[in-house]
């Protein structure tokens, strides 16, 4: 099942830790844009879970997109970097390399 392209209405950003000698020993880390996509973002209902007493938000978003190769270690961030989201999870509907559902914890 192909996602209207219609549909996908938004530009977004993978975005990959980059780490850089800072000349003295130590590293700064920055975050690198990769190949903009669009995609259609959806918010959801609050997930949570508990952990040792804790209240833990899992995911606040669904995004849909065309199949790419995105992963957990990855981010993304909107067209005019407003907002930034840590990757939860990446979901293959039926792994047939169509697209993509990826479950999004926005970033404060």
């Amino acid at each position: 099942m192909s996602i209207n392209p219609a549909l996908l209405i938004e530009t977004f950003y993978p975005q990959t830790v980059t780490e850089t000698a800072d000349g003295q020993g130590g590293v700064t880390t920055s975050w690198a844009d990769g190949t903009a996509f669009k995609g259609r973002l959806s918010s959801l209902p609050i997930s949570e879970r508990m952990s040792a007493d804790k209240v833990t938000v899992f995911a606040s978003h669904k995004l849909y997109c065309n199949y790419q190769t995105l992963t957990e270690a990855q981010r993304i961030r909107n067209n005019d970097s407003t907002r930034y989201f840590q990757i939860k999870s990446v979901i293959n509907p039926s792994n047939v390399n169509d697209h993509l559902e990826i479950l999004l914890l926005e970033l404060d």
